[in-house]
């Protein structure tokens, strides 16, 4: 893909023979239009074409809140493409023939902002509980910050809702019908941005316990 400078007649737009012309964030460009392949791909393409479908699916749901957890990297790219690059290499676990995702190993930010750390989550019915240290000391971190907390139901394969709260509050709770479902498997990510959102944290993962008694 080329960048290309306007011209007298302005920058170059849609489909032209073999190219598209197209801009983003005012920068023209100009690319090749992908080539059809027929032959069948080899088990190692196979994979990587399957992790790639993956990873763009489960990402996709979820693009604003990556403007913001990759804000720091998306002048030439958006923050999707930037999550999708750093997730790539160790997003994955494999099952026999099939790959699925490491949600653990999932990042939805990156930076240099101080988490919190002593992080827990429960459910209890059909609320659940997370709570932080509001006072680990770290680089950059201030009281307004702002926690974003991530929640994915696996078993029916979706986001159930973000969540946000102050790095001060400690923690949040978050009542929703599908919690109360024990056969269902959810994961739980929290970052936190700066109040400019200039400044952002790396993800952490929380494991999400049963409060209830057995």
């Amino acid at each position: 893909m080329g960048k290309i400078e306007e011209g007298i007649n302005g920058p170059f737009r849609g489909k032209t023979g073999s190219v598209i012309g197209s801009s983003w964030r005012k920068i023209n460009y100009i690319k090749g239009l992908p080539r059809k392949i027929k032959r069948k791909p080899s088990p190692r393409q196979a994979l990587q074409r399957a992790k790639f479908v993956l990873l763009n699916q489960f990402f996709d749901p979820v693009a604003n809140l990556l403007e913001i957890g990759f804000n720091q990297y998306t002048s030439k790219a958006t923050g999707r493409n930037v999550a999708f690059s750093v997730n790539f290499d160790h997003a994955f676990v494999n099952e026999g023939e099939n790959v699925a995702l490491n949600y653990p190993a999932l990042q939805f930010s990156q930076g240099s902002l101080f988490p919190a750390g002593d992080e827990k989550a429960w459910l209890e019915g059909d609320t659940l509980h997370v709570t932080w240290d509001p006072h680990t000391y770290g680089m950059g971190r201030s009281m307004d910050d702002k926690a974003f907390l991530v929640l994915y139901d696996e078993t029916d394969a979706y986001f159930i809702g973000g969540y946000e709260a102050l790095r001060l509050d400690g923690g949040i709770q978050a009542t929703e019908e599908e919690l109360a479902s024990r056969s269902h498997k959810f994961h739980l990510w929290l970052f936190f941005a700066d109040k400019a959102r200039k400044q952002v944290s790396r993800t952490v993962y929380i494991p999400i316990e049963n409060g209830e008694s057995e």
